[in-house]
């Protein structure tokens, strides 16, 4: 037994012997609890004592460097997933970036193809306002003007004129109304139809707007009858005007649409003789074109105030109303 405890406290020695100089492992301290134990059971107590110091030493350095090397390792495993969390976070920062970069990008094209169908909605928008609007230019152009010819219809001839005589009016200027008759119109109708009737209609009126001025007014009273007011035209100006007038209808060239003569009767009257009102104009131009019609047609007449014009029981017996209803 004695032999045992000398080996094995030799063996001990030799570890503390063996040992790195100041620091503490698990060997030295289990040597040192070896010789503690093996001095206290050869009731060597000084030694015993000693060593159990020594051993109580040993093993609080080994713990205190465990500890210390386990705070580094725990130390090092924070660091390392601090890191890893630090990674994540830039890569889930990278991904939110990336995510907001493709959301511009689609709020980019959602604000395009936004304003692209705003566009179009406006467009869209102008275009049926421009088809209104047309639209509308072509209904008062309708209302106001003759389908075949093109001049005012009778309403819209009867305003204008009204307008064009208060213009004189004010600024104490003469004006002549015209009235015109195309001669046997009824019998171009019937013996040639309507087609060339229609034709006799417009190419009188080409005729008759190769000599008017912008501020003339020209309209279809209806059938083949015709207005025109010359505003601005005095009576001494108006005998050359009618006749141009006269001349250019009846000197329409014939053709393959048109193979009839044309000729025309005019009716004037002036401010001179009738005053300014519509109503009282209309009645002697009327006068005047129905002296034309009864002396041979194809002339033109104007009224005068020296009592050669037909009496009101002789218009009447040709028709019982006016050619034209006037306006007040």
């Amino acid at each position: 037994m004695e032999s045992e405890f000398a080996q094995a406290k030799r063996f001990a020695l030799d570890a503390v012997q063996g040992d790195v100089k100041n620091e503490y492992t698990e060997s030295l301290t289990t040597a040192y609890k070896l010789l503690y134990l093996i001095a206290q059971k050869q009731r060597d107590f000084q030694a015993a004592l000693a060593y159990h110091e020594k051993y109580m030493a040993a093993d609080k350095g080994y713990l205190n460097e465990v500890s210390a090397k386990a705070l580094a390792y725990q130390t090092v495993k924070q660091q390392v997933l601090a890191k890893k969390l630090q990674i994540d976070a830039l890569d889930k920062q990278n991904r939110i970036l990336q995510l907001q970069r493709a959301l511009d990008k689609k709020a980019i094209e959602t604000t395009r193809l936004y304003i692209i169908l705003l566009l179009t909605v406006l467009a869209f928008i102008a275009f049926v306002a421009y088809r209104i609007k047309r639209s509308q230019l072509s209904f008062m152009r309708m209302a106001r003007r003759d389908g075949l010819t093109g001049l005012f219809n009778r309403q819209h001839f009867l305003d204008e004129a009204q307008r064009q005589l208060q213009y004189c009016r004010k600024s104490a200027r003469d004006a002549c109304l015209v009235l015109i008759d195309l001669d046997h119109f009824k019998n171009i109708n019937d013996t040639h139809g309507h087609v060339v009737g229609d034709e006799v209609l417009k190419r009188a009126v080409m005729a008759c707007q190769a000599h008017l001025r912008s501020t003339d007014v020209f309209g279809r009273l209806g059938g083949e009858e015709f207005g025109i007011l010359l505003p601005e035209c005095s009576l001494e100006r108006v005998n050359e005007r009618v006749e141009q007038l006269r001349l250019a209808v009846a000197e329409i060239p014939p053709s393959d649409a048109l193979c009839v003569p044309v000729s025309a009767s005019f009716g004037v009257a002036t401010t001179v003789f009738s005053g300014y009102e519509l109503r009282q104009l209309l009645i002697h131009a009327d006068d005047a074109l129905y002296q034309a019609k009864n002396s041979g047609r194809n002339r033109a007449v104007v009224f005068n105030d020296t009592g050669d014009m037909p009496q009101d029981g002789m218009r009447k017996s040709r028709r019982g109303t006016p050619m034209v209803e006037p306006v007040a």
